[in-house]
């Protein structure tokens, strides 16, 4: 009965864990989402010429927010499956499982 409690407590831990990485999540896809509307605004032919914007690509900025988008996903990425991990891992620990007691 003392391992089922530490059990337990241990994945309260991991729900709490979870909740608290749902806004982290929310604020990495913003990040991500900003980094990719910048790109668009400064490297997608199509936006810029529906914008009226007839400069010059700058290659180096452009490769440089890809790199930037690239990261932020990735780090979004890892964000969302934190969340997700520690949330079905803490429920599994928290809801009881098929145990009979002898």
């Amino acid at each position: 009965m003392e391992a089922r409690h530490s059990e337990i407590i241990k994945g309260l831990a991991l729900v709490i864990c979870s909740i608290l990485l749902f806004p982290v999540s929310l604020d990495l896809m913003q990040e991500h989402d900003d980094a990719m509307d910048e790109y668009d605004r400064e490297c997608d032919p199509t936006y810029r010429a529906l914008t009226g914007n007839s400069s010059a690509l700058d290659k180096a900025l452009c490769n440089s927010l890809e790199e930037a988008m690239s990261k932020k996903a990735r780090v979004f990425m890892a964000g969302v499956s934190a969340f997700i991990l520690t949330g079905l891992v803490g429920l599994a620990m928290v809801l009881p499982g098929n145990e009979t007691e002898k």
